[in-house]
């Protein structure tokens, strides 16, 4: 009588070198660690031990690019689900202020941090405006409180998703000014996806009344068609490339 073959056990030493990066989710960076991948053969998940650190990393929120200070993945078991040590700072300001990531993969838990500690109204001015809300005037304070509403909504995975699903949108986001600009620069966004091609976005600016509507329609999987409606109106046609 045949007997079955026993799956093998798998242990395998993976080094990222000098040339692994990654880029997606607003974050660009290379990345170097070492994994031990070990697997007792059919039936069960890989496990996974090791860490892995981002080098020169660059990571987008709030409108701003800013630098990663300190990005760790720590991998204790579960493949899928590593702890979190992620600090990015905006660059090029007296202040430091950023944005620091915590938890795990599948629980993030995102916060505003300053060093020396501010309030989060206080940090978000640093963030987004690159100076103190006492010297930005009551613009600043009115997307302050704008933004930090938005900041409210945020659920423990990290994102406003949750906030957005409450009121049947796909997208709700905050979009700063560039640095040294002011609040004309700064909008709320609203995006709901109607089909698996067709997007609308609606953006609102916070220095007034004005609002934009933004269409994307999918004509191919590079060719992508932008319609806009508001102070200005036009048309698009977006081809994207990839590189690697």
């Amino acid at each position: 009588m045949a007997q079955t073959a026993k799956p093998p056990d798998i242990s395998v030493n993976f080094d990222l070198g000098d040339d692994f990066a990654v880029q997606g989710r607003g974050i660009t960076t290379r990345l170097e660690g070492k994994l031990d991948i070990r697997s007792a053969g059919a039936g069960t998940a890989p496990r996974i031990t090791g860490e892995v650190k981002t080098v020169k990393g660059q990571y987008r929120a709030y409108g701003q690019q800013m630098d990663v200070e300190t990005g760790i993945a720590r991998f204790n078991g579960p493949f899928d689900n590593p702890s979190l040590d992620i600090l990015a700072i905006r660059p090029n300001i007296s202040q430091r202020a950023g944005v620091q990531i915590t938890g795990t993969a599948q629980s993030p838990r995102v916060r505003l941090y300053s060093e020396p500690a501010l309030s989060d109204a206080e940090t978000l001015s640093w963030v987004v405006l690159g100076r103190s809300s006492a010297t930005s005037g009551g613009e600043a304070v009115l997307m302050q409180q704008a933004a930090l509403a938005l900041l409210s909504g945020i659920g423990k995975g990290g994102t406003g998703g949750g906030l957005a699903s409450r009121f049947g949108l796909d997208e709700i986001g905050f979009k700063g000014p560039g640095s040294g600009g002011d609040l004309k620069g700064s909008a709320i966004t609203l995006g709901k996806r109607l089909s698996q091609d067709f997007y609308v976005t609606y953006e609102r600016s916070l220095a007034g009344t004005l609002g934009t509507l933004y269409i994307f329609y999918d004509l191919t999987k590079r060719l992508t068609l932008r319609g806009q409606a508001g102070v200005q109106s036009g048309i698009d046609l977006i081809y994207t490339v990839q590189y690697d």
